[in-house]
């Protein structure tokens, strides 16, 4: 009898453990979606020599020549596309640019960038390199473009940091000056620039983290400007879009 009380005894002073409180889940903040600052599809045409920018972001295009160059708003199905002056021969062609002032959207610094553009043109259309659009020079500040080789027609994406005199590239896996349209897509992610075309990658290249594109030279689309070795393109282009974030 008293061992029962004595084993009663000792139970009832055991203590009772809490439960340990468990802490809520810390949920990651979801990431940004990029942001469209240019698009240009050419179905509005050119108005007052002016192609609208539709992304709202306002860098509106506008067309320039020289040695009476034009471009062209042509029709084919339910949409439209430009088509730039054809190469000749001669010393002296008619040259045709697309041009918005420098903006800071345009610039996209270290962060995440897209640029693309649909493009059509034969290898007859090909004069050496040309240059489909960019914001900056090659060897002048800071670049970023999208350009076709003049060997082969292939399409490369091209990066040049600010205040680096190194350039990066990655090139499609095929040609695609053969007469169809063909998507080209370029983009820098962290350390990495890549292109595909028609949703097929090509090569990738490696870019340091600090790249960074800022320049104040404004937008260009068919080539970087007017001088006498500029790499024009002389080809038909569509659904021109850029994305940053």
């Amino acid at each position: 009898m008293r061992m029962f009380k004595l084993s009663a005894l000792v139970l009832l002073t055991v203590p009772v453990l809490a439960t340990p409180a468990v802490a809520a889940p810390v949920e990651e903040p979801a990431p940004s979606a990029p942001t469209l600052v240019a698009r240009y599809n050419f179905d509005g045409g050119a108005v007052g020599n002016k192609i609208s920018d539709l992304s709202g972001k306002g860098s509106h295009l506008t067309v320039r020549g020289e040695d009476n160059g034009t471009i062209t708003i042509n029709t084919e199905g339910a949409g439209r596309y430009a088509a730039f002056p054809a190469p000749c021969a001669s010393d002296i062609c008619a040259r045709a640019i697309l041009e918005a002032p420098n903006a800071p959207d345009l610039n996209p610094g270290v962060r995440p960038f897209r640029w693309a553009a649909s493009v059509r043109l034969t290898a007859e259309q090909m004069k050496g390199k040309s240059n489909i659009m960019q914001k900056g020079l090659s060897g002048a500040d800071s670049v970023w473009k999208l350009q076709l080789t003049g060997k082969t027609g292939r399409a490369q994406c091209v990066m040049t940091g600010k205040g680096a005199t190194e350039s990066f590239s990655a090139t499609s896996a095929r040609p695609v000056a053969d007469g169809e349209w063909h998507k080209v897509v370029c983009e820098r992610a962290g350390t990495n620039l890549s292109i595909s075309v028609d949703g097929v990658p090509g090569t990738r290249a490696t870019v340091p983290a600090t790249l960074a594109v800022e320049n104040a030279m404004p937008l260009r689309i068919g080539g970087p400007n007017f001088g006498a070795s500029s790499d024009m393109f002389h080809g038909q282009l569509d659904d021109v879009y850029i994305q940053v974030g």
